[in-house]
């Protein structure tokens, strides 16, 4: 059985309304969407001068992505599984 990998969880509201994780998980998801959209017109992009600002804005976005994975990692809120040895 694996086990999981976390940081200390910092607790929010269960109420209807949305809370900071809600919040951080939707601007996560949001900034995945935009990286494989974005990665997807780097593929297409039809002169040289199109695919450098595509691919800056890519950097960017993956930063802020990265940047948010680590908010989220560390106030508990993604939670990792460590993988078996088999794996």
């Amino acid at each position: 059985m694996a086990s999981k990998v976390c940081c200390e969880e910092v607790k929010v509201s269960n109420s209807l309304d949305l809370n900071d994780r809600d919040y951080l998980n939707d601007i996560l998801c949001n900034e995945k969407s935009i990286l494989v959209n974005t990665a997807t017109a780097l593929t297409e992009a039809s002169n040289d001068k199109l695919k450098k600002d595509i691919m800056k804005f890519f950097e960017t976005i993956e930063q802020l992505q990265r940047e948010t994975y680590e908010l989220a990692w560390n106030n508990g809120w993604y939670v990792l599984e460590e993988s078996e040895k088999t794996k």
